[in-house]
């Protein structure tokens, strides 16, 4: 017999109560005074010696009882007579994911996890199940576990270790979070064969350098099971100052020449980092220095925006490097020179650029804010031809257009151009003309003392960019002069914005693949405050944008994005795209997009004129290296476990078993029951002994 609780049987200790109470000699404790004894028979009281045991069935009619509970509370059972083996134990379901991401590329962390994994595999049982995967933003079996059945125990380690060492780290992310839940789905076994034999625990073992960066919030979207623990095999290096770059954008300097060229960078300093001073230097696609380094300082566990200037070489493709941190897998950003592809901005009207009075001198300045020079304005006069060469991306009509005119813009709109055209009183057959119908009658609103905008759809890509809490304020532009137009002929016709009299401001008007926008206010300082505004500058912008459409690549994206190919662009038909490497991948006709962004360096996409480029880089949070604590891990609710132990699983699964047989054969409700049988019995030979005798006669 065996039992569960063996600190209960400490409870045999009160066996010795009864016998206590048995030794105690009973001795008289007070004297009764009667007025006389003379007619009482003298009868001494009976001392007994202490060491004399008197009603010894009671004795051990009690110390049977409590023993009895004693060993009920200790949960007795009776071991089965075979034994069952550590080899036929139920083993566990074992997943083993290995970080091959890119900031494991530092120092030798690769070695240290194929080592780790080596060291993991080693102590689990020939019954226990495990597979290996690899992960970075997704998770990637190497070997599942019911390849690793068919493969004879003795050899399932060393097969295993063979996949993994055709494994490298990647240039992806890291999403720790989406491994451990993608890890948790792979062992539920719902539907295979041997899932009814595996009622073992889960464990989940991580081999990473549990970086900060590694999105280990993307578990929150799951739910730690009670039937699984997680085990963490960290891998350090000697060294721990990283930072890394990321490119944010090309701005000109306003403050500088216009013709100066800056590029935005953000460094990031490792939380962990004992350095905080760095260098920035540019590079040509050889490597070789194009100008002097620029400083930076960085505290560590803190991020700073940089603005670099440009070097003065034309190269299309050159790159800027990181120095002063002990690892170089994210120091280098890539850097495509963009095609100016300049806008061409028409202006139609009376005044001149010159004349700050005018609205052409607010044009003027609203071409030159497009950045880097991407767009210039082209002055017309009111009677010349307006579309003589190449369609412009936007035309501006401030004075009534000829008849010519009229007909020209309509054919450019319908090819999908687009045309602003600030109304004037009296354009009634113009403004017709340019709709495709009748004259719609315009006429000068009466205003009282000023006009404000009341109503403004900030979902048109005109008014876009302002739709913020902090942009979309257009209470302070004032507005003394503006039309009235008739709308019955204008029924299709989009208001954009509306005075807060309720009059139309702006109206959309749909005309083919093209638009005609509808200003019935100028932005002529004699008649409102608009063009005084940043406001119109960005409204300009955004009209020639959409004249330029999708024309050129992004300049930059992330490790595993997808690069769009641009609208209109002519691939010849045996496409390619040429990857960092020099690889040539072929370009399946119809495609949208270029997803083989598997490296950090600069892509190009071959067309029919000259190739487009695009760079790729190193995502910003691998940067982030400092180790996580345990307790993040904790806070989402995971259970932690020690490094796997057969002696310890095996004494586990012998306490199952315990657990399990003494719940069937439940010992203990016996004992209980003859101990309480055992007790009525004392209670009743007990009472009948302390019944008082009744006295003899004298004799006479």
């Amino acid at each position: 017999m065996s039992v569960l609780a063996p600190l209960y049987l400490l409870g045999l200790a009160a066996i010795s109560l009864p016998l206590v109470f048995h030794l105690i000699r009973r001795t008289p404790r007070r004297e009764t005074q009667f007025s006389s004894l003379m007619f009482l028979e003298p009868s001494p009281p009976r001392i007994t010696r202490r060491s004399r045991l008197d009603n010894l069935l009671l004795l051990l009619l009690r110390a049977l009882a409590i023993t009895l509970l004693a060993v009920a509370f200790a949960r007795p059972f009776f071991r089965q007579s075979a034994r069952t083996s550590p080899s036929d134990a139920m083993g566990e379901r074992v997943a083993v994911l290995v970080d091959a991401s890119a900031s494991m590329r530092r120092g030798d962390l690769w070695r240290q996890a194929v080592a780790a994994v080596d060291e993991t595999l080693k102590r689990y049982r020939p019954q226990d199940q495990y597979s290996l995967y690899a992960f970075d933003l997704s998770l990637r079996p190497i070997v599942s576990r019911q390849d690793l059945a068919q493969v004879p125990s003795a050899q399932r380690r060393a097969t295993a270790l063979a996949r993994l060492r055709e494994f490298s780290p990647t240039w992806a992310a890291t999403s720790i979070g989406q491994a451990m839940g993608d890890a948790l789905a792979s062992l539920e076994g719902e539907g295979e064969p041997d899932a009814q034999k595996m009622v073992g625990q889960r464990r989940v073992v991580i081999v990473s350098d549990l970086q900060q960066g590694g999105r280990l919030s993307d578990f929150s979207q799951y739910e730690w099971p009670d039937d699984a623990v997680l085990e963490l095999v960290p891998v350090t290096t000697g060294a721990s100052t990283n930072a890394g770059l990321a490119l944010l954008g090309q701005r000109s300097n306003e403050s500088e020449e216009p013709t100066e060229e800056k590029l935005r960078v953000r460094v990031i300093n490792s939380t962990d980092s004992i350095s905080d001073s760095f260098r920035l230097e540019w590079r040509n696609a050889s490597g070789d220095p194009l100008d002097d380094a620029t400083d930076v300082y960085v505290p560590p566990g803190e991020s700073r925006v940089a603005r670099v200037s440009l070097p003065a070489t034309r190269d299309e493709y050159m790159q800027l490097s990181l120095t002063g941190d002990d690892f170089d897998f994210d120091n280098t950003v890539h850097y495509v020179r963009p095609e100016v592809d300049q806008a061409r901005v028409i202006y139609s009207g009376v005044d001149d650029v010159g004349d700050a009075d005018g609205m052409a001198y607010y044009v003027a300045r609203a071409v030159e804010s497009v950045p880097l020079g991407a767009a210039v304005l082209e002055q017309a006069q009111p009677d010349s031809a307006l579309l003589t060469n190449a369609p412009p991306e936007l035309v501006v009509v401030t004075a009534q257009p000829t008849k010519a005119q009229c007909t020209a813009l309509r054919d450019y709109m319908r090819a999908g151009g687009t045309t602003l055209y600030v109304v004037q009183e009296g354009d009634d057959a113009a403004l017709g003309a340019l709709v495709g119908g009748d004259a719609i009658e315009v006429t000068e609103a009466d205003v009282d003392d000023y006009a404000l905008l009341g109503e403004i759809d900030f979902r048109h890509p005109l008014f876009a960019p302002m739709a913020g809490p902090q942009f979309n304020n257009f209470t302070q532009i004032h507005f003394w002069k503006h039309r009235q137009v008739d709308r019955a002929d204008l029924s299709d016709a989009a208001v954009l914005a509306r005075f807060d009299s309720g009059a139309p401001a702006i109206i959309e008007q749909r005309i083919g693949r093209g638009k005609l926008i509808v200003f019935t206010s100028s932005w002529r300082p004699a008649d409102s405050q608009l063009a005084r505004s940043w406001k119109f500058l960005l409204m300009l912008s955004a009209l020639i944008n959409q004249g330029r459409g999708d024309s050129a690549f992004s300049g930059s994206y992330l490790i595993g994005e997808q690069a769009p190919l641009p609208n209109g662009i002519d691939l010849p038909q045996d496409a390619f795209l040429t990857k960092p490497d020099g690889t040539r991948i072929l370009i399946q006709s119809g495609v949208s997009a270029v997803e083989d962004t598997d490296s950090p360096g600069v892509y190009a996409v071959s067309t029919t004129e000259r190739p487009a480029m695009f760079s790729v880089h190193v995502d910003p949070l691998e940067s982030e290296t400092a180790p996580l604590p345990q307790e993040a891990f904790e806070q989402l609710g995971c259970r932690l476990a020690g490094e796997f132990d057969p002696a310890t699983a095996n004494a586990e699964l012998r306490q199952m078993r315990d657990i399990e047989l003494e719940g069937q054969q439940k010992v203990w409700k016996y004992l209980v029951a003859v101990a309480l049988l055992l007790l009525i019995v004392e209670t009743l030979l007990a009472g009948k002994l302390s019944r008082p005798t009744a006295p003899q006669p004298a004799p006479a």
